[in-house]
């Protein structure tokens, strides 16, 4: 079965993620740690929806369901982040905001460095 780039993307996400979360909390910072996994699983999972979403069909003949594929999917993508991002301000305490926001956008920046590593 073919593997979206996408999906390898959110994988890659979800390691550097771990192993950052995994290195500040046995540096004695859970909670710093806690934000930093958050801020990319409300990244990577989000993107992992719309690689499953976006890349269902493909071909000629299924150009119209791609298209809408593709617009659900990224629908469904920044409504997950959206939610997420309510969600962990609502339920999680306590949390650092800065490390939340701060993973939430390097995992943006992997995304956009191995995406445009892909495209060459």
């Amino acid at each position: 079965m073919y593997k979206p780039p996408v999906l390898i993307v959110a994988a890659v996400q979800l390691l550097l993620v771990s192993l950052a979360g995994a290195g500040l909390h046995l540096g004695g910072k859970p909670v710093t740690a806690l934000s930093v996994v958050l801020g990319g699983l409300l990244c990577a999972l989000p993107n992992a929806y719309f690689g499953l979403r976006a890349f269902r069909d493909s071909g000629a003949r299924a150009a119209n369901r791609v298209l809408e594929n593709f617009y659900r999917g990224e629908t469904g993508k920044f409504v997950l982040t959206l939610v997420g991002f309510a969600a962990v301000f609502v339920v999680v305490r306590p949390l650092d905001p800065a490390a939340l926001f701060i993973s939430y956008g390097l995992c943006v920046i992997v995304q956009w460095v191995l995406v445009a590593r892909a495209v060459r």
